[in-house]
């Protein structure tokens, strides 16, 4: 038995979930695959996938032995990578998961732009804003967006974003005005926040001040792209990243709430297994993520500036910071009113 090839095998079926989807992207017969992962199951001496006529499903030991296969997988593919590059094109299979925020509005729409300078890399990105083992998920770098816990990941921080809060135009137009963080009592909240423990609890700052405002109702949704979908739909008033949002708003499907109030800015940045030498294709992403996140000034918007940019204000920019805080603001309208 060659067990590099029955390991690399039993990887495909775990990440497609069934024999028959492993072989046709290992292009081999299926019962070529079964006959691998049943010899493989032979020489170790435990099973390692219960199989029933209509789902697969990995046993304890098969998921314990899964995070190690696809580590030993990946460091030869560093290895021999890395003998490679000194005369070719880093090559090989490159997994990238990033926020979705990040990849739907900044990876995807140039990720063309990648794969023209790298067409050896077989890159698959991967949108998702839980918290993910690299090594164990196979995951080669990610995106990531938060404080982040000490581990073994080498972590670089590009920048700094600023939530605010937005609604659709007839959301506002059949609820009361927000002019203060304390008239959010009584609006229906939308968050993508379900890992923590308050999602309706939103702690909020302007140029010199804070607040909390605190409410155990509303809707919460795992992907944000899919909260902004509703809030569009006038379900109620919602958290945005600027960048995200500022197609929508300047389109005027999306209003800006209390542009002059904000979350605490989150750090996004890039990670990747400490453990592992880093690869020439992960060294080719990182260096391309890290001008494509200097190029784009929408990445460092704050819901200050993109309400100065609707509203046509004077002294607007991408990156402009906040130049008086009005102390009051029309329902998201894009219009502040003397007190």
């Amino acid at each position: 038995m060659d067990k590099l090839s029955a390991m690399a095998t039993f990887v495909a079926v775990a990440d497609a979930g069934s024999f028959t989807a492993a072989a046709d992207a290992l292009a081999l017969p299926k019962a070529r695959v079964s006959q691998r992962v049943a010899a493989l199951e032979a020489e170790l001496g435990v099973r390692l996938i219960h199989r029933t006529t209509r789902s697969l499903n990995l046993t304890a030991d098969g998921a314990a032995y899964l995070d190690q296969c696809r580590s030993v997988l990946h460091q030869i593919e560093d290895i021999e990578g890395g003998l490679r590059e000194g005369a070719a094109e880093p090559r090989g299979r490159l997994r990238v998961e990033a926020l979705v925020s990040v990849a739907r509005w900044i990876v995807a729409p140039r990720i063309h732009e990648f794969h023209a300078l790298h067409p050896r890399i077989q890159l698959r990105l991967g949108a998702s804003d839980r918290i993910s083992h690299l090594l164990e998920d196979g995951i080669d770098c990610a995106i990531r967006g938060g404080r982040l816990q000490d581990s073994s990941n080498v972590s670089r921080q590009l920048c700094e974003i600023e939530l605010g809060l937005y609604a659709s135009a007839e959301y506002l137009a059949l609820h009361p005005r927000v002019r203060l963080p304390d008239d959010l009592h009584g609006h229906t909240r939308l968050s993508w926040f379900p890992a923590e423990s308050h999602p309706f609890t939103w702690k909020l700052q302007s140029i010199d001040a804070q607040t909390h405002v605190s409410s155990s109702d509303g809707i919460v949704f795992d992907d944000p792209d899919v909260a902004m979908a509703a809030c569009m739909a006038g379900a109620g008033i919602c958290p945005g990243a600027p960048f995200a949002v500022a197609q929508h708003v300047r389109a005027g499907r999306l209003l800006p709430v209390l542009p002059q109030w904000s979350f605490a800015p989150r750090p996004i940045s890039l990670l990747y297994p400490g453990s592992r030498h880093l690869s020439g294709r992960v060294r080719c992403f990182v260096d391309w993520f890290v001008a494509l996140m200097e190029q784009t000034s929408d990445i460092r918007l704050t819901p200050w500036a993109l309400a100065q940019a609707l509203a046509g204000e004077e002294g607007a920019s991408p990156q402009g910071r906040r130049k008086r805080v009005p102390p009051r603001f029309h329902g998201g309208l894009g219009k502040s009113s003397s007190a």
